[in-house]
């Protein structure tokens, strides 16, 4: 349906079918030129994207900007998939491609809680029933809500669905169960058969690294990073990749990049600031930590792990503060005791609430 519309759209803006320059001295290629583009392979879908930004004035429609979203996100582009979708969404709040679309952008953003919600405002519709109901159970899972995971598994016809279908099917059914893939032959499939499905791609590099050949796992990823440069989530994998065999400084250019492929990502932050912590870089370790928002679902390990920054570089005072703050909000989190009394010792207790059986209280 998209690429009828674009051929129509081209069709209506070109006057002739001879290629023709606009009033901005860029080169609108004729129409025959495009259809071949929208009929081609994934490959072609940069020139499609640079085609439609040559169309794309103020004032276009939105579905114009919900096809170049869709060109964005097949491109792995996110964030600008999601500047287009949002634009899309201003005109057209309720149409079912368009959130549909919004919450793919958003699931793959790991902006999971704006992508639940775009889910459920579309969880009624026949049509896409299945494929809905795939997206809530996997974004459920994302934020570890595995019983609302698997009621949505269960409302799906798995002898309906094709082979690709089903091994998604088995993987998420296995993260509830478990919290994540231990299933080796399941892992094995989707490296052998398997590995072009965007969805099974994730799980795989996610999962594989521990199951298969450095040499295989290696040549696999950088073929896909090769096709899609843009994956924030291939490279995130390549750069756990490095790391694993010591190549730590390519490693930390990745990360990097990862970084700057997302809007905002608290786990992402928690992740790069570990990778510094591990190789003792305890001041870029803080540098992402204090990037992630005050959140409960991070706050207690990333209050501990600055404290231990603090701690390693030897500023006791923030250290010190650090750790009392925390103590207030996670009164149940031993660690933060435990820690405090190893590096200051234990306070003396003036109220003698705990006495000391070889002590002698002089009158």
């Amino acid at each position: 349906m998209k690429k009828k519309f674009l051929l129509i759209f081209v069709i209506f803006c070109i006057i002739s079918c001879e290629t023709t320059q606009d009033f901005k001295g860029e080169i609108i290629p004729d129409q025959k030129y495009i259809y071949s583009l929208l009929s081609s392979e994934k490959g072609q879908n940069q020139k499609v994207i640079s085609y439609l930004n040559q169309m794309i004035e103020d004032g276009s429609s939105s579905h114009v900007y919900y096809l170049r979203a869709n060109y964005l996100f097949e491109s792995r582009q996110y964030i600008k998939a999601n500047a287009d979708i949002q634009q899309s969404l201003k005109s057209s709040p309720r149409d079912f491609e368009y959130i549909l679309l919004a919450g793919q952008i958003a699931l793959n953003l790991e902006n999971y809680t704006r992508a639940l919600n775009y889910f459920n405002l579309i969880k009624s519709n026949e049509n896409k029933q299945t494929l809905v109901l795939f997206l809530l159970a996997e974004v459920s899972i994302k934020l570890n809500n595995y019983t609302s995971a698997t009621y949505y598994l269960n409302q799906i016809r798995i002898n309906e669905l094709p082979r690709t279908d089903q091994i998604y099917f088995s993987i998420l059914k296995n993260s509830c169960a478990v919290n994540r893939i231990s299933n080796p032959t399941l892992i094995n499939e989707i490296g052998q058969k398997n590995i072009q499905d965007i969805r099974l791609q994730r799980f795989y590099f996610e999962n594989a690294m521990d199951y298969t050949s450095k040499y295989l796992y290696q040549n696999q990823l950088l073929q896909l990073i090769n096709q899609y440069p843009y994956d924030p989530h291939l490279l995130r994998c390549w750069a756990r990749f490095l790391n694993k065999i010591n190549q730590f400084k390519i490693a930390e250019l990745t990360y990097q990049k990862v970084a700057n492929l997302f809007e905002h990502n608290d786990s992402l932050y928690l992740e790069i600031g570990k990778f510094y912590m591990d190789h003792r870089n305890y001041e870029l370790a803080l540098l992402y930590f204090n990037k992630i928002k005050p959140d409960l679902e991070f706050f207690i390990d990333v209050s501990f792990l600055k404290s231990k920054c603090y701690l390693y570089l030897g500023d006791k005072i923030r250290y010190k503060l650090m750790m009392d703050s925390a103590q207030l909000v996670l009164k149940n989190d031993g660690r933060f005791y435990q820690l405090k009394m190893k590096y200051f010792g234990i306070s003396m207790d003036t109220n003698l609430v705990a006495k000391d059986s070889l002590m002698t209280i002089k009158p």
